[in-house]
Order: C-alpha cells, then structure tokens, then sequence
C-alpha cells in the first residue's frame, strides 16, 4: 500500500468537508480531502435547496456544494475520489487514514463523513461478509476478474465502482432502489457506454442468498414482484441515516447512535482529530451549521498544529 503524507486529512466530501478542506488551505496547510466521490453526502442529492446564505435563487444542492469545493481547490487543497476504510489514530505524529490503495498519514485529521451510513443490514449480509460481499473495488474487485459482480447503490459512488468493475468483471449490474437514477450527465453516458455493464432500476435489497459463499441477490421489484440477480461478487453501497463511522472502529468516543462525541470546537476524544457536520453528536443539522462545523474544526486543527494559544481570526486575508 502506497503511503503519502500531509498536514491535515479531512476525511468527507460535503458541505463541513470542503469548507474545512477550504479555511485548512487558506491557513497554509498542507490539506487532502477523501471522500468516495466528487460531491457527497446530503447536501448532493437535495433536489433544491432555497435556505443557503447568499444563494439568491433556488438551486441544487449539488450545485452549490461544487462551488465551495472548486473554492477549496483554488485554495490549495487536493482532493482524491476514494472511501475512507480505516483509520489509526494510535500515532499523534502521523494519523493513518487507508482509502482505496492508499495510506495517508497527517498529524491533523477532521472527519465530515456525515450521517448517511448504512441502515439496517439485510438477510445473509453478515453470514457473508468477505465471502462475496464487498465494500471497495479497489481492494477486491481483482478477485472477480472474468466473472459477473453485483452493484447496489443508487449514488456516485455506487456508479463509479461499476464503472471501475467493468474492466475487469465479465457481467457488471447495477441494481438500484430509485426508479431512476439521479446521476450528472457525463456519468449516466458512461453507463449507457459500456457494453458489459446494465442498470437495473427499481430494485429494493431483500437478501443475500448463497451457500458458502454469497451466489446472488434477491429483490422486490415494482408491483411487488421477487427477482434474484446472481453474481460472484455484491458490492453493497446502500446509503442510510446512519452517521458513517464504521470505518473508525472503537478509534474515538461515540454515543449509542454512533454520532461522534466532541466540544464546542469540534475535537473529539482524540487530540488532533476533529469532527464537523451531520457526523457529530448535536440536534441541529443543516447546511449552514455544517459549513460553520467545518470552519471551526479547521481553524482548530490549525491552531493545534501551529501550537497557537488562541485561534486564528481569519478575516478574508490570503493566507
């Protein structure tokens, strides 16, 4: 595994993510964002969004997003497309975040992974975990070469992977619960071109079905009518209202719902790591306070790093 290195991590591709990614860069750290895809998490699927300051007319949700992550990017942070699937905070010098085939390491990190995790798992998801059902196609699409794989997912994230997995599966199939699929043009283009890869729409995850190994899955398609779709491999990336921390493990202190627990400046139970947005522990979650989460978290960061004894103001001035 590949193994770079940084200043501060910030681990989420949503509204607390880039604007952390935003005010980290403008401090003059050296910032990376992961997250699964370009734009994440709530903010990217609100078909309008009316309440955002300074908006001025009613718009996508998306569309605002993309403009405080291309303000992130113009700032100096870097952002690579891939999901956070550990973190090991054991070393204050340099935390490690793997995603994809990656290791990154920074003495900073800000996690803004949000709270659409996976809901409730299905019949035989846990019966067969690691034996056919997948989470990353970087790590084990290689073990499908030539066979026919299952995507389930509606989002980017689950449209990229299937795109990824058709260079190397014989059979790729999207399955998707919405009746049709929310994604930018250039990726619904990308679907429709590749010859070894179909969409299924409409399609609910009832259960992982198998032997030893998981061999297909069944669902309730519209009308109430059962489908089984078999497959050697099921990459699940089915989104919920979960906060998404499983990737952390027992790393930092959580509450019963799995919302990490932080101060009023977004540090949690480990120093150096902070929390911004839907993923912490709170009771009002929306755009603005998420965007405001993120500003906090990172001028903490930076303060931290920079050994300041105050936080720094940072009033517009280029950095």
């Amino acid at each position: 595994m590949a193994e770079s290195a940084c200043e501060v991590i910030v681990i989420g591709g949503g509204p607390a993510g880039f604007t952390a990614a935003l005010y980290a860069a403008r401090a003059g750290l050296d910032t990376l964002v992961v997250s699964p895809g370009e734009l994440t998490g709530m903010m990217a699927r609100a078909p309008i969004v009316e309440n955002f300051p300074g908006q001025g007319e009613s718009l996508p949700g998306r569309e605002i997003l993309a403009k405080i992550r291309e303000q992130a990017r113009q700032a100096g942070a870097r952002h690579e497309q891939e999901a956070a699937s550990m973190a090991d905070f054991s070393n204050p010098e340099a935390f490690a975040v793997a995603a994809g085939r990656e290791l990154y390491t920074a003495p900073a990190v800000i996690i803004a992974t949000g709270a659409m995790g996976q809901g409730e798992k299905v019949a035989g998801e846990e019966r067969f975990e690691g034996r056919g059902i997948c989470r990353c196609v970087a790590c084990d699409g290689p073990l499908y070469k030539g066979q026919d794989v299952l995507v389930v997912g509606e989002d980017e994230q689950a449209a990229e992977e299937a795109l990824a997995l058709t260079g190397i599966a014989r059979q790729v199939t999207l399955a998707a619960p919405a009746r049709r699929l929310d994604l930018p043009g250039d990726l619904q283009e990308a679907l429709a071109g590749r010859p070894n890869l179909r969409v299924e729409t409409g399609l609910r995850l009832q259960e992982i079905v198998g032997e030893e190994c998981a061999t297909g899955a069944r669902f309730l398609a519209p009308g109430g009518k059962e489908r089984v779709l078999e497959a050697s491999g099921i990459f699940l990336y089915l989104r919920g209202s979960a906060p998404a921390t499983g990737f952390l493990g027992e790393a930092l202190e959580m509450e019963e719902g799995g919302y990490l627990v932080t101060d009023e400046l977004g540090q949690t139970s480990v120093t150096g790591v902070y929390a911004a947005g839907d993923v912490r522990k709170k009771q009002v979650r929306q755009m603005v306070v998420a965007c405001a989460e993120g500003c906090m978290a990172a001028l903490s960061a930076e303060r931290y790093l920079r050994r300041r004894p105050t936080m720094r103001w940072d009033r517009g001035e280029a950095a």
